[in-house]
Formats: C-alpha cells, sequence, structure tokens
C-alpha cells in the first residue's frame, strides 16, 4: 500500500512537470485562448438571451465584436496618448532624481569616511539614464502594439465559443447516461457562474478603484492620473501585489514631482484607503459568494501563473484556480485536493 501511494505521489509530480512544460511551451496559443474563453463567459448570457429572443447569431456575436473593439479602441488610446506625454515629460524629472541620488551618494561616502571605509568610486547619479528609460518606456508601447495584434487569435477563439454557447449540455446528454450527464452539466454550470461573477465582481471593483486614483490624483495634481487610474484598474485583477504597486507607483512620482511630503504621503494614506475600502469592504459585499481559496494557494497560484504567462497569467490566476477547484470539488477521487485548496473547511468537507 505504501508503494502504491508514493508511485502515486511520483506520477502525480511527473504529470505537474509535464503540464507546466506544455502549458509554458504553447503559451503563444493558449493564453489568447484562456483569455478568451473567461470573455465568452462573461458574454455567454447575453448571447443566449438573445438567441431564445429568436435573435440571428450572427447579429449577436457582430454586437459582442463591436463592444470588443470599442472597448480595446479606448484601452489603445488611454495607454498611447499618456505613455507619449509621460515620455516627454519624464527628462524633467532628471534633475531632482540626479539631486537626489547625488545625496545619498555624499551621505554614503561620509558614513564610509567615517568609519574608514575604503570606496571606489562611482558615480551613482551615472546609474540612471533617462535616454535608457525613455526607450524602455517606448519599447513598451511597441510590445503593447504588439499585443494588440494577438487580439484576433483570441477573438477568433471568443467568437467560436460563443457561437456554440447553449449546445454543449445538449450534445453531454448525448454523449453520456443520463445520471453523468447531469453532473457535468451540474459542474459546467457551477465553473460558469461563479467565475463570470467573480470576473463581473472584479471589474466593477477595478473600474471604481480605477475612477477613484484618477480623481483623487486628478484634484492634487499629481502628473499623469490618467496612467495611474488605468494602471489601478488593470492591476486590481492581481490579488495583493497589483494593489500594493498601483499605490507606490505614484506615491514615488509625487515624491519627485512635489517639494514637500505633505502631498506624497496623501497619496500614500488615501491611495491605500482606496484600494482597502474597495478590496476589503466593498467587494466581499457585493460578491455574491466566497470562491474559499487558501491564502497561500493564492500566493502559489500567482507565482506559477506569473512564471508560465507572465503579468497576464497573474491576472488569470484567481479564475483559474477557482476553476480547478470546482472541477475537484465535483469528482470523489479529487475532493480531499479541494479540501486542501480551501480557505475556510466547511462541516460538509471533512469525511
Amino acid at each position: 500500500m505504501k508503494n502504491n501511494n508514493l508511485l502515486a505521489v511520483i506520477l502525480g509530480l511527473i504529470a505537474v512537470f509535464v503540464i507546466g512544460v506544455v502549458l509554458l511551451e504553447l503559451k503563444t496559443v493558449l493564453l489568447p485562448f484562456a483569455i478568451s474563453l473567461l470573455l465568452s463567459i462573461i458574454f455567454k448570457p447575453v448571447v443566449l438571451r438573445l438567441k431564445k429572443g429568436r435573435v440571428p447569431m450572427a447579429i449577436s456575436l457582430f454586437g459582442v465584436l463591436l463592444i470588443f473593439f470599442l472597448v480595446l479602441f479606448l484601452l489603445g488610446w488611454v495607454v498611447f496618448s499618456s505613455t507619449e506625454a509621460l515620455v516627454e515629460t519624464l527628462p524633467s524629472y532628471e534633475a531632482k532624481i540626479s539631486a537626489f541620488m547625488f545625496n545619498i551618494q555624499a551621505s554614503v561616502l561620509a558614513l564610509a569616511e567615517r568609519f574608514d571605509i575604503q570606496v571606489t568610486d562611482f558615480r551613482w547619479t551615472d546609474a540612471i539614464e533617462f535616454s535608457s528609460i525613455t526607450s524602455v518606456l517606448t519599447t513598451g508601447v511597441g510590445s503593447f502594439i504588439k499585443f494588440l495584434s494577438t487580439t484576433f487569435l483570441i477573438l477568433l477563439f471568443m467568437l467560436f465559443i460563443l457561437a456554440g454557447a447553449g449546445d454543449l449540455a445538449g450534445k453531454v446528454r448525448m454523449a453520456f447516461p443520463e445520471a453523468q450527464a447531469n453532473r457535468i452539466g451540474d459542474v459546467v454550470a457551477t465553473i460558469d457562474t461563479k467565475v463570470r461573477q467573480y470576473l463581473v465582481t472584479k471589474t466593477l471593483i477595478s473600474l471604481g478603484t480605477g475612477l477613484l486614483t484618477f480623481l483623487f490624483l486628478l484634484a492634487l495634481g499629481v502628473d499623469f492620473p490618467l496612467i495611474w487610474g488605468l494602471l489601478a484598474f488593470v492591476l486590481n485583477y492581481i490579488p495583493n501585489v497589483g494593489s500594493v504597486i498601483a499605490v507606490l507607483f505614484p506615491f514615488f512620482l509625487s515624491l519627485l514631482q512635489f517639494d514637500t511630503l505633505v502631498a506624497p504621503m496623501l497619496v500614500l494614506i488615501i491611495l491605500g484607503g482606496i484600494q482597502m475600502l474597495m478590496g476589503n469592504v466593498i467587494e466581499p459585499r457585493i460578491m455574491a459568494f466566497s470562491l474559499n481559496l487558501s491564502p497561500l494557494l493564492i500566493l502559489v497560484s500567482l507565482i506559477f501563473w506569473g512564471w508560465l504567462w507572465g503579468v497576464l497569467g497573474m491576472m488569470l490566476a484567481v479564475p483559474l484556480t477557482a476553476t480547478i477547484k470546482i472541477i475537484t470539488e465535483n469528482i470523489e477521487p479529487l475532493k480531499p485536493l479541494s479540501v486542501l485548496m480551501s480557505g475556510v473547511i466547511k462541516p460538509g468537507d471533512v469525511h
């Protein structure tokens, strides 16, 4: 029995490794497919309702296509215009950063001289080349435009998935016995409902967080409030880590922009308060259910999906992990795994 358990563990580790390699190697195709699958879950109720109203599928898909391109156009316009302004304004901060680095260098040299420590001749002010930073930002814009080119693949997957919306249940009933078909249907319906509710709620909370961030920074006079609002919206999909980054970036910029610490401290306190209010107070009240994922599991999933698929993988980490958990909850041999993935153990989960 012990040998069988050991063999099962070894085979499980090998399977996880193989799956990880496959996901990494097929990133070009699987990442757009995962995004399109999540988007189709959001649009699926609309398409099904139009289908029941005898609206032709072509018109329904055209409406989805129109919404998709409208959002994409607005996002691209905001990113392009804001980044262009950032690249033009960035050199104006060079003098402040150089002075700041010079003061740090002088302090380090004075401290080293006090303790009779030899320090090599190194100009810290040369460590930051603004031309390089500008080049990185420009390259980032190019990378974003390159990413937009993959939207064709995302769109293609999404349209095909939506075109077959509503047919899966009938095919399952034809392919499996009634009891098994009902079980599969329940699992698919649960995944659809919970993931959709999570994505819609998270999107609304992210929009609110981004809007409040934009309005506050605009009122305070911080440069590029639109960029920081958009950044807060996007990073809000990354649990915990994203909120911290969304606060620190405008805080560091405000340190360079203002001559006193009043405005930077307001940025740190107010933006931190917005993140805590939206994430810890409003979101739990709006969301009609809990994914019940272990905090450690969320951290591990962020690392895992981030390693596989980068920032987009970190944004998809929670819905993908929640989907895996829902599947394990409904497959008898995998129920112990779902208990291990849970954040709070319910009485019915313990056998």
